[in-house]
C-alpha cells in the first residue's frame, strides 16, 4: 500500500527563497485493481485500522511538483497542480489514481506572523502577575512579618508560603484526604500515557501499523482504554463536594443561596490557571517554533482559543463540538461543573427533607445508569472503548457521536460522580454512627480486590476492536464499564480511610506523591500544549517503537510537571489563597448553632470555600 503519511524534509526545502512546502490530504480513486480492493478490505476494519485510501503528505512542492510563490495561498490552482503531481507518482509506483486532494496550507520562508496587539496585552498582564509575585516574595524575604502574621493579600503571592504549602500541604489536603493526592498523580500519569499514544496516532507516523497493532497488544490496549481512569477524578470530585457540604450543613444554614455562592467560589478557584494557559496558547506559544505541522496543531489552537475563549470562561466547553474547543483537554471542567451544580441541588433537597436521602440518592443512581443506556441504544452509539479508533484520532474526535455524547458529556459521567456522592454520604453516616469498619473482614477483602477489579474493567471489551457490537451490547457496555471501575475506586477510598491494608495505604501516602498530586490540575491544563508544541516542530515523520513511545511518554510527563510548578506557584496557589480570603471560613452565628445543634470541635472552620472540587 502507499505510505499513509510522509513528510519531506522541511528545513531542506525552505532553504531556497522561492520554496513552497504544502500539507495536503488526498483520497485515492476507487477502482477494481487488486491493490485498491486490498486497501478497501484492510480499511474496512475501522475499529483498529486507518483508512488507507486517505493519504497525508507534507510535500516540498517547489522541488517536487513545480510550485512557486504564486501557489503559496493554497488556491484551487495549487490543489490541481499538486493533484496532477501526486497522480503521476502514485500511478507510476502503485497503479492507483488520486480522486481528490485538499491543501491545508502552504509554508514559505516569509510567512512569519509578528506579534499583534492581543499578544502584547496578554504579555504585559502575565509580566505584571510575575512582578506581583516576585515583589511580594522579596518584601517578605527582607522584611519577614512578626509572629508569622502579615497582609493576607500580599502573603497570597508569597513564593515562600506557596512553596511550603506545596511541599507539606494544608489541613484540607492532609488528614483523611492525604491519599487523594497520589490518586490524582496516578490518574494524570495514565492520562498522559493515553494522550501520548493519541499523539503518535495523530502525527505523521512512518509505521501506522504500530498503532493498528496496539489494539492487540495487552499493555497498549490498557492505555487505549485508560480513558476510564478519569472516573477517579469524578469519584473524588463527587466525594469531596458531597462530604464537605454534609459537614458544612452540620453547623451552617444550607439554603438556596448557598448554591450560587458555591458556584462562584468554584469558578474563582479554577479560572485563573485556565486564563493564563489559554492566554499563552492564543498569543505567545505560536511564536515559540515552526515546523511542517506547526500550523495544524499549534496555530490551530490559537485560532480556536481566539474564537471560542468564552466557552472556557463559563466553564462549559463540553457542550460544544469537540473539534472546535480551545484547550480540548479542559472538557473535564465543564462536565464536572455541571455535575457539581446538579449534586448541590440534590444535597439541598436532602438537607431540607432528611428522610428523602436514601430514596433520592438511590433513585438518582438508577437514573444516572439508565440515561447512558437509553442514549447509547436509541442513538446507536459505539462502545466508548471503540470510539478511540485510528481515523477518529486523525480527526481529533470530530464528528464522533460516541465520544461527544458518551465520553465528554455530563450524563455519560454522572454515575461515576454520583457514586462518589454515595460514598461520601455512607462515610459521613459511618462517622456519625461511629461504625468501626476497620475491623470488618468484608471491607478488608473488598479493599484488596478493588484494585484487581479496577484493572479488570480496563480489559473489558478487549474483543470489540475486532468485531461489530450490537446496539444492545454497546448500550450495556457504555452504561456499566466505567461505572464498575468507579465503584471499585469507591470501595478503595472507604478501605483507605479505615487503613484496611498497609500496602495499599502506603502506595497512596508516599511523601513525594503529595506535591505531585497538588500539581495535577496545572498538569491537566498544560500537557496538551506540551504535546502540540513537540509535534508541531517535528521536521520528519516519526518512526514509532516501544522504546520511542516510552521515551515520549516519560519526556511528556517530566516536561509537563516541570512547567506545572511555576504555573502552580505563580497562579494557582495565589488563587487558592485569595479564594480562602474572599470566601473564607466564618464561624456560625448563634442562631445557626441553635438550629443545627451543637458545634463539633474543628467543624466550625469548614466553610463553603472547602466545597471547591480539586481535580
Amino acid at each position: 500500500m502507499p505510505a499513509l503519511s510522509e513528510l519531506d524534509d522541511f528545513d531542506l526545502c525552505l532553504r531556497k527563497p522561492d520554496a513552497v512546502y504544502c500539507i495536503v490530504d488526498l483520497e485515492l480513486l476507487e477502482d477494481d485493481t487488486p491493490l485498491y480492493q486490498y486497501i478497501k478490505n484492510y480499511s474496512s476494519l475501522s475499529y483498529k485500522n486507518y483508512k488507507h485510501s486517505k493519504l497525508h503528505r507534507g510535500v516540498c512542492g517547489s522541488q517536487n511538483c513545480g510550485l512557486n510563490l504564486t501557489h503559496a495561498n493554497a488556491t484551487e490552482i495549487t490543489a490541481e497542480t499538486l493533484k496532477n503531481c501526486f497522480n503521476a507518482t502514485i500511478h507510476q509506483r502503485y497503479g492507483l489514481q488520486v480522486d481528490s486532494l485538499s491543501v491545508r496550507y502552504c509554508k514559505t520562508q516569509n510567512d512569519y506572523v509578528p506579534p499583534d496587539t492581543l499578544d502584547y496585552i496578554v504579555g504585559v498582564l502575565i509580566l505584571l502577575l510575575l512582578l506581583v509575585n516576585l515583589g511580594c516574595t522579596a518584601y517578605y524575604y527582607f522584611w519577614p512579618p512578626e509572629n508569622g502574621k502579615g497582609n493576607r493579600y500580599m502573603l497570597a503571592f508569597c513564593l515562600q508560603k506557596n512553596w511550603k504549602a506545596l511541599k507539606y500541604g494544608g489541613n484540607a489536603e492532609g488528614g483523611i484526604f492525604k491519599g487523594f493526592q497520589a490518586l490524582r498523580f496516578y490518574t494524570m500519569v495514565m492520562i498522559l500515557g493515553l494522550h501520548s499514544m493519541i499523539f503518535i496516532g495523530y502525527g505523521y507516523t512512518e509505521n501506522p501499523e504500530f498503532i493498528e497493532n496496539s489494539y492487540d497488544d495487552f499493555f497498549k490496549a490498557l492505555l487505549f482504554n485508560a480513558r476510564i481512569i478519569v472516573q477517579i477524578f469524578f469519584v473524588m470530585g463527587g466525594f469531596l463536594m458531597a462530604y464537605k457540604m454534609l459537614v458544612y450543613a452540620e453547623t451552617h444554614q444550607f439554603t438556596l443561596k448557598t448554591v450560587p455562592m458555591a458556584i462562584v467560589n468554584r469558578w474563582f478557584r479554577l479560572i485563573p490557571s485556565v486564563l493564563v494557559v489559554m492566554g499563552l496558547a492564543m498569543t505567545w506559544v505560536p511564536h515559540l517554533g515552526s515546523g511542517p505541522m506547526w500550523d495544524a496543531v499549534v496555530k490551530r489552537e490559537r485560532d480556536m482559543c481566539r474564537s471560542n475563549w468564552w466557552q472556557l470562561v463559563i466553564l462549559m466547553p463540553n457542550l460544544f463540538p469537540f473539534e472546535h474547543l480551545c484547550l480540548p483537554q479542559a472538557w473535564y471542567l465543564g462536565t464536572d461543573t455541571q455535575l457539581f451544580f446538579v449534586t448541590l441541588i440534590i444535597l439541598l433537597i436532602i438537607w431540607k427533607w432528611p428522610r428523602s436521602a436514601v430514596p433520592l440518592l438511590f433513585s438518582v443512581m438508577a437514573i444516572s445508569l439508565l440515561i447512558p443506556f437509553l442514549q447509547s441504544y436509541f442513538m446507536k452509539l459505539l462502545p466508548i472503548r471503540v470510539s478511540i479508533f485510528p481515523e477518529s484520532i486523525r480527526d481529533i474526535f470530530g464528528y464522533n457521536d460516541t465520544f461527544y455524547h458518551a465520553y465528554v458529556s455530563a450524563q455519560g459521567n454522572w454515575a461515576g460522580y454520583h457514586l462518589g456522592v454515595l460514598t461520601a454520604w455512607f462515610y459521613h453516616k459511618a462517622q456519625t454512627k461511629k461504625w468501626n469498619l476497620g475491623e470488618s473482614w468484608l471491607l478488608k477483602v473488598l479493599f484488596i480486590i478493588s484494585v484487581p477489579v479496577g484493572f479488570g474493567t480496563v480489559l473489558m471489551g478487549w474483543d470489540l476492536h475486532h468485531r461489530e457490537a450490537s446496539v444492545f451490547e454497546s448500550a450495556i457496555f457504555n452504561s456499566l464499564n466505567q461505572n464498575f471501575f468507579a465503584f471499585a475506586m469507591c470501595v478503595f477510598i472507604i478501605g483507605y480511610f479505615y487503613k484496611c491494608n498497609k500496602l495499599y495505604v502506603g502506595s497512596v501516602e508516599w511523601g513525594p506523591l503529595q506535591p505531585l498530586g497538588r500539581l495535577s490540575y496545572c498538569a491537566m491544563l498544560l500537557h496538551a500544549t506540551v504535546l502540540r508544541t513537540y509535534g508541531g516542530q517535528m521536521r520528519r515523520s516519526f518512526y514509532a517503537t516501544d522504546y520511542t513511545a516510552i521515551m515520549l511518554f516519560a519526556g511528556i510527563v517530566c516536561t509537563t510537571y516541570l512547567l506545572s510548578l511555576p504555573l502552580h506557584l505563580f497562579v494557582e496557589a495565589p488563587a487558592c489563597s485569595l479564594q480562602k480570603i474572599l470566601f473564607g471560613p466564618k464561624r456560625p452565628n448563634k442562631k445557626e448553632v441553635e438550629v443545627n445543634g451543637n458545634v463539633k470541635p474543628g467543624i466550625s472552620s469548614v466553610s463553603v470555600s472547602t466545597v471547591s472540587t480539586h481535580i
